[in-house]
């Protein structure tokens, strides 16, 4: 079970929620700590998502490549322009309207030299375990499910709210036509993001030890910044055409 669940989260979070379902929207902010306890340096990151009534951001202290050449440490979802912001160096910030995800996707593809390859459905009934564990975290309660991996000695333990809930609307098509194109069929995003629960610890073990953490170490829905999901007025927004022109520079 490879831990790439949060790093891909964060480039593409997703869930199965059509954006016309009315919603108890969540809006706060939650941070994650991330670590590896096997690390002998101990190194950790960080992850924060925020959410209003029509837009999403998420933000990593660890910068996450998209594709060649370009890296972002966040993205801005906003549900209300129908398209996403990534933010860049030097205060710059790549703008993808949701009608051009179909062409990022081939670009992606075309980029990584990837063929169209007929996914397989996910075996829920012999993976997923629903089990009875309750707990605490950070003041809400969550369920413990288990998904196992192709060994016995190989889980993934994810403990599942449904005090919070979210419409996540434009990462819907994020996933339908960029996502999954990226991505194995190993782990079922949608059992970490649907519109009825939301994920507050993810342990992935092996061999009886935890290999690696995501915590939800604190939840605000009080006092948080919301001008994050603001764009700032010099921020440079470049379009998805200045991207497509800069990629066909660099194949010449």
């Amino acid at each position: 079970m490879k831990p790439f669940l949060f790093t891909f989260l964060f480039s593409f979070i997703i869930s199965f929620t059509s954006p016309n379902i009315a919603l108890a929207q969540f809006e706060g902010e939650i941070l994650y700590h991330m670590v590896d306890p096997s690390d002998e340096n101990g190194d950790s990151s960080s992850m924060v998502l925020m959410f209003t009534k029509d837009r999403i951001f998420v933000n990593s202290s660890n910068d996450v490549n998209v594709m060649a050449g370009l890296s972002t440490s966040g993205i801005l979802v906003r549900n209300d322009y129908q398209d996403f912001v990534l933010t860049m160096d030097n205060n710059e910030g790549l703008q993808i309207a949701r009608s051009e995800l179909e062409s990022l996707s081939s670009m992606l593809d075309r980029l990584q030299g990837r063929t169209d390859v007929q996914q397989t459905p996910f075996p829920w009934d012999d993976k997923v375990v629903e089990t009875d564990n309750i707990k605490e975290i950070q003041g809400y309660t969550a369920q413990q499910f288990i998904l196992n991996g192709d060994s016995a000695d190989e889980y993934v333990s994810i403990w599942l709210t449904d005090q919070i809930q979210v419409n996540w609307g434009l990462l819907l098509d994020a996933w339908n036509s960029t996502g999954k194109h990226q991505f194995d069929n190993e782990i079922p995003i949608e059992i970490v993001m649907n519109h009825s629960s939301f994920p507050l610890l993810v342990e992935v073990y092996r061999e009886n030890e935890i290999v690696f953490l995501a915590e939800s170490v604190s939840i605000n829905t009080d006092q948080f910044d919301r001008s994050k999901v603001e764009i700032s007025s010099d921020m440079k927004l470049l379009s998805f055409t200045d991207l497509m022109m800069n990629f066909f520079r660099q194949q010449r």
